[in-house]
């Protein structure tokens, strides 16, 4: 009958003789290391790309929550837009009341909404004395002028651009021919046309 202290050194033998029968056993044979490794390298294929597809998803997925945030941002900026433009037109009906409390009173509004949206990136389409251009502008009427043909004269309501994109079309009187109808005129016509198929604005 074996003692407690005989069953611990026969432990303590066994485990100092495994690493040297481990080393005494032949190494496995080549042709199934080199498919074991081959197996692994597949393995780290497959787990690379699936790391690479989930960068991927989650850059999309970035990019689509930045793209809803800043529709969502545009759609509220066009629904002030007629706000600021009440605000103008209130303006304009009160010019030569300068000193009025509250023609003054108006004009305070009317700068910070204007700072508060410029902030979030609105910015006017400097239109007047420029040339047509159907991308930014909307001409409303053509009038004979001295000026070249295509030259905004009066800028009947204000264009904006929202973050580098337009928001709202500036709707313009254009300069018209002189003798006739001209390329020009037959031009704005065209761009009214191409861009009414566009986006639709408030």
């Amino acid at each position: 009958m074996m003692r407690k202290k005989d069953y611990k050194d026969e432990a303590e033998r066994s485990e100092a003789a495994g690493p040297e029968q481990a080393l005494e056993t032949e190494p496995k044979d080549p042709a199934q290391l080199a498919a074991d490794l081959e197996r692994a390298r597949a393995r780290e294929d497959e787990l690379l790309r699936a790391v690479a597809e989930l960068t991927n998803v989650n850059r999309r997925r970035k990019q689509d929550m930045e793209t809803l945030a800043q529709l969502a941002q545009e759609s509220l900026v066009r629904s002030i837009l007629p706000v600021l433009d009440d605000i103008d037109r209130a303006l304009q009906a009160a010019r030569g009341r300068e000193g009025d409390p509250f023609h003054s009173g108006l004009l305070m509004i009317r700068e910070r909404l204007w700072q508060t949206l410029e902030k979030e990136g609105l910015e006017r389409i400097d239109a007047l004395g420029a040339h047509f251009d159907p991308e930014l502008h909307e001409a409303v009427a053509q009038q004979p002028s001295d000026k070249p043909p295509g030259t905004v004269l009066e800028v009947v309501l204000p264009g904006y651009r929202f973050r580098g994109r337009v928001l709202r079309h500036a709707n313009v009187v254009v300069a018209g021919p002189r003798d006739g109808e001209s390329r020009e005129s037959v031009a704005i016509e065209k761009g009214n046309a191409a861009r009414g198929a566009g986006e639709p604005e408030s």
